[in-house]
């Protein structure tokens, strides 16, 4: 019986996932954080999304298999899903696809175990904030204390470090939340000895964000992205860039 997956949607071609790849994308179902400004907040609760099985998505990729070179999982967070990650990706690697997860961290032990079996090539990770417990747990929609998470996102990035996986670490630059020099310097300097690249990202105000407060928040200029990515180029991080809707990803330079 093929393993079943809890998913909101997918990409057959995505451009924007994993740059320089044409890569077919899964939405999982299902997150451990509640980050305010989540453009996919649907997806937030365990039993959100529809159950399918990993036969019918690898169906779709077959379809598509003459254009792909990669399948990747986003969400939500996969790793809540770790067998179906597991199953998906040793059937891509058994047709020759690369692999790529998109994670925020929280499970530094799946991805290990993802790495440890050779089985992912690229792992994106969403750092939210500066890595401090007080200002991180605001903006993943926490009251308790989240220094457990925050040493977990650590670990994640000492993960892939160790074993030579290319790392992107993604910030989504939200008005009144993540927006200031101060907190992109202070995550520059947290990720610079871990990351392959450091990626801002314009937050954009969908219907579906989770909180109603930022559906109605301009999104923030392209000109002020590019200013906080250059505080990130002086931090000593070689690759930066930002994602906007209008000039999609960019290199920023000083």
């Amino acid at each position: 019986m093929s393993t079943r997956v809890r998913v909101g949607g997918f990409v057959d071609l995505s451009t924007v996932d994993w740059h320089g790849h044409l890569t077919f994308i899964i939405f999982a179902a299902g997150c451990n954080f509640k980050c305010p400004f989540c453009s996919n907040g649907t997806l937030i609760p365990l039993n959100s999304g529809e159950e399918t099985s990993l036969v019918n998505l690898q169906s779709r990729i077959l379809r598509n298999l003459p254009l792909l070179d990669a399948v990747g999982f986003t969400g939500g967070e996969p790793t809540l899903q770790p067998k179906a990650i597991l199953e998906m990706f040793q059937w891509a690697k058994s047709r020759g696809l690369k692999t790529f997860l998109n994670t925020n961290g929280s499970n530094p032990q799946q991805v290990k175990m993802l790495i440890d079996g050779k089985l992912v090539d690229y792992v994106a990770l969403d750092v939210k904030a500066p890595l401090s417990s007080d200002v991180y747990g605001k903006v993943i929609g926490f009251t308790q204390d989240v220094s457990g998470v925050v040493n977990r996102v650590k670990e994640t990035m000492r993960v892939c470090r160790e074993a030579n996986v290319p790392l992107e670490v993604r910030t989504t630059v939200v008005p009144r939340l993540i927006d200031d020099e101060a907190s992109i310097g202070k995550i520059a300097r947290s990720v610079r000895d871990y990351c392959y690249a450091y990626v801002l990202q314009q937050f954009y105000p969908f219907e579906e964000v989770l909180d109603p407060a930022f559906r109605s928040v301009m999104p923030p200029r392209r000109e002020a992205l590019l200013e906080l990515a250059k505080v990130a180029v002086r931090e000593g991080i070689e690759n930066v860039y930002i994602r906007t809707r209008e000039h999609g990803m960019e290199k920023v330079i000083k």
